[in-house]
């Protein structure tokens, strides 16, 4: 019997879709941020501001305050300590090459 109304139905377009308006769908994507300029030189955790910390990749303010109030603790011995902090194990593993936990802050943006 139900399916005798559910034909029925179909049939005469009582259970047609609605109409498409014009109107397009919002994209669900979320902007990402500008990708940062890449650099050269190496970073002293241990003395760098929080400007100099922000112009590596993967450091914003967050992470730069987080490593500015950790070192004045105590200064950091190595980079793997910096390592263990938390969130920073995999930024450590990428900026290797630019961190330093001794010497002066070299770091510049790479030339075109």
């Amino acid at each position: 019997m139900h399916l005798l109304l559910l034909t029925a139905a179909l049939a005469t377009g009582a259970l047609a879709a609605p109409p498409a308006t014009d109107v397009a769908p919002r994209s669900t994507r979320t902007r990402k941020p500008p990708m940062k300029a890449a650099v050269t030189g190496v970073v002293n955790v241990n003395r760098a501001s929080e400007a100099e910390l922000r112009l590596l990749p993967g450091i914003g303010r967050g992470r730069a305050r987080a490593i500015i109030a950790r070192r004045a603790k105590r200064p950091f011995t190595s980079l793997e300590e910096l390592a263990r902090m938390k969130g920073m194990k995999g930024v450590v593993r990428k900026l290797r090459t630019h961190l330093t936990v001794q010497g002066d802050t070299t770091l510049r943006p790479a030339p075109p």
